[in-house]
């Protein structure tokens, strides 16, 4: 599995993964979520290019946005296959974190909860 992590605009993370996050793309991937979900702001998970997802790659994912949320952070997830939605939604991870089709509409709703929370702050 390669990952590329890219800074986007507005303090957002942007971690791009391509092939398939099955055991093997979970166990390369583990180490570099834990790092982003433990450092980033706002991630955008993209996964436009991941062909297959299996529990452990669900697994990864979870914890890390449950990392994020602990620590007052956001992560969303755009560009998913009809197969690959079908299986976070099997698994109620779009409960935890919600899915978007692109980059540009999961980077808005992350700005906006951004803003949201800045503004609630004393």
């Amino acid at each position: 599995m390669n990952i590329n992590v890219i800074e986007a605009d507005g303090g957002v993370t942007h971690v791009v993964l391509d092939g398939r996050f099955d055991i093997a793309g979970a166990q390369e991937a583990d180490p570099r979520f834990s790092a982003l979900a433990q450092s980033s702001g706002s991630v955008v998970v993209d996964l436009a290019k991941v062909s297959f997802i299996a529990s452990l790659g669900v697994r990864t994912l979870m914890v890390s946005a449950k990392t994020l949320i602990r620590r007052g952070a956001d992560m969303a997830v755009c560009g998913a296959n009809e197969n690959v939605e079908k299986v976070l939604r099997s698994t109620g991870f779009d409960e935890i974190v919600p899915l978007y089709p692109d980059f540009v509409s999961a980077a808005a709703w992350l700005t906006s909860r951004q803003a949201e929370f800045a503004s609630k702050k004393p």
